[in-house]
């Protein structure tokens, strides 16, 4: 029943993509002392980073061979798959270390700290649409 709610699975897919997409910016805290590491992110299909006020979208460049969902024949086409893309957040280049690392832990703890927030408040909405369904059909929330 609350997998036909086409708001609640939006919900839901879109806590998986910021569960997916924590994941990913710890592997780049972890690996800030990695030579030669580059940190990576994920780009949500619909949605852009400039649109949040951040420079990341100048930053962003697809990883090549590494895509989730479905390819794509033509450009022009809309891919499906509500993950996203895995790109690579290349960094400033004067953010790049002798090593080759580009990790730069205060821009990705912001990201986590934003992550989390938006993870917070998908879960709260979700929990919200649970209790008035269950209001709707008679039990207390």
């Amino acid at each position: 029943m609350i997998h036909d709610l086409t708001t609640m699975s939006a919900l839901k897919e879109r806590m998986r993509f910021l569960q997916t997409r924590q994941k990913l910016l710890s592997q780049n805290i972890a690996n800030a002392d990695t030579p030669g590491y580059r940190p990576k992110d994920i780009k949500q299909l619909g949605v852009d980073p400039a649109s949040r006020g951040s420079d990341a979208a100048r930053r962003m460049a697809p990883v090549h061979g590494r895509q989730t969902g479905i390819s794509v024949t033509n450009p022009m086409h809309i891919s499906a798959g509500g993950a996203g893309v895995a790109t690579e957040d290349r960094g400033a280049t004067y953010e790049t270390r002798p090593s080759g690392n580009a990790v730069d832990l205060e821009n990705e703890m912001l990201k986590v700290s934003q992550n989390q927030i938006d993870f917070q408040t998908a879960a709260n909405i979700y929990q919200r649409g649970l209790s008035t369904l269950k209001i709707a059909l008679g039990r207390k929330a």
